[in-house]
């Protein structure tokens, strides 16, 4: 069947937003999956979304070069928002897992992460691996697209504005990544905290005892048998955070 000018258009513009997230969001921006592989499920995407955005009541698009290529821009920008916001609960887990291996000395000896192509602590690839197996096992990335489809009506082609809302919504989920953060490393570095401050005691006390050599192989040990137990605790939490993505995209962009 062949589509109009004004469908060909479309196609194009739901392409780039669906090409801008797959570029951005987890486990689609992995290096390790080809561009190629990206772009053509990013067509197939566009193709079978096409019926969806246009009963979405689009306006109409400029045929014009320059206005189409702003219009282009909106659709990239909307797309890299999306992306972005989805990363936050894939940061805010790095971020705790890099406080957790500074703290209890895995920073030491560091790793070549081939997700990240750049060097990472033992601790922090668990953690990588761990949000990755967690997202996956609820079906984070079918929940992921059925957000991209849902913004297709919140925000059809060419009608997505940067505003002031949007612009502190943004910096409000931002924001909680260090919180999210927090409460992901506290049971690990609040146990090194009262272990550091034991050590201090001791160190006070008994001047005789070398508590450096001490304190390392023992906040190693109390690192890892605290986040063995604790683990329980915080898997949820972190399952709650990526059930909650879908939610924060379309907060987001409407």
């Amino acid at each position: 069947m062949a589509l109009s000018t004004q469908e060909l258009l479309n196609f194009f513009l739901i392409f780039t937003r669906v090409l801008a997230v797959l570029m951005t969001a987890p486990i689609f921006s992995n290096r390790t999956m080809p561009t190629i592989a990206k772009i053509g499920f990013a067509g197939l995407l566009a193709l079978l979304m096409l019926p969806i955005s246009a009963t979405a009541d689009p306006l109409p698009l400029p045929t014009e070069l320059f206005p189409f290529l702003l219009v282009t821009a909106q659709e990239v920008l909307v797309g890299v928002v999306i992306g972005f916001a989805s990363n936050l609960v894939f940061q805010a887990v790095a971020i705790g897992a890099g406080m957790m291996s500074l703290q209890s000395g895995f920073q030491a000896a560091r790793l070549f992460d081939p997700f990240t192509n750049a060097s990472s602590t033992a601790l922090e690839q668990f953690y990588s691996l761990l949000v990755i197996a967690l997202f996956l096992s609820i079906n984070g990335h079918h929940l992921l697209l059925q957000a991209l489809t849902q913004t297709f009506k919140l925000v059809p082609l060419g009608t997505f504005a940067l505003t002031e809302a949007t612009i502190g919504q943004l910096v409000h989920l931002t924001g909680t990544i260090f919180v999210n953060a927090i409460r992901i490393a506290l049971p690990v570095i609040g146990t090194l905290l009262l272990t550091d401050f034991s050590l201090g005691l001791i160190a006070r006390a008994v001047p005789q005892v070398q508590v450096f050599f001490l304190g390392l192989p023992l906040k190693l040990g109390l690192s890892l048998m605290t986040l063995a137990l604790t683990l329980s605790i915080t898997l949820p939490v972190v399952r709650d955070l990526l059930a909650n993505i879908p939610v924060d995209l379309l907060s987001l962009v409407k």
